[in-house]
């Protein structure tokens, strides 16, 4: 099988600001560990899109019985020019604590970011001494 590039264009960086320390753990569960973790705010910057993560936003994460970390995600994002934007994604945790996720996004119809309601994204995430960051890129 041979590599090839996905055409990908870079759409923002993602400061989240989430204290996984705090975040409900549901034990057992038919889906394994589930935990529930509150995003208390973070900041979007980018060529197109800049703006603030609002609440409510949250992860409802879970471990796997097979050990698999799945992300389930959605961030209220409040644009610099006063437009909300829903971003949901789900995606899984590598074995070396690095996220990856497969956004998409919910805006006006009407609005600026219209454009964001008909793309698939994907998040390249890195954990840094406890803050979370992420890559999210189009694909074209």
């Amino acid at each position: 099988m041979s590599e090839t590039s996905l055409p990908v264009r870079h759409l923002f960086r993602m400061d989240i600001d989430a204290d996984l320390s705090n975040a409900a753990r549901i034990r057992g569960g038919p889906a394994g560990t589930r935990m529930v973790a509150s995003v208390d705010g973070g900041t979007v910057t980018g060529e197109r899109i800049n703006g603030t993560i609002l609440g409510p936003s949250g992860d409802w994460l879970y471990r796997a019985a097979d050990g698999t970390m799945h992300l389930d995600v959605r961030i209220s994002i409040r644009t610099d020019d006063e437009v909300d934007i829903l971003m949901e994604y789900q995606g899984k945790i590598y074995g070396d604590g690095s996220p990856r996720s497969a956004p998409t996004f919910q805006t006006s119809m009407e609005g600026p970011y219209n454009w964001l309601n008909k793309i698939q994204a994907i998040g390249i995430g890195s954990i840094d001494d406890g803050k979370l960051a992420y890559e999210v890129y189009e694909l074209l």
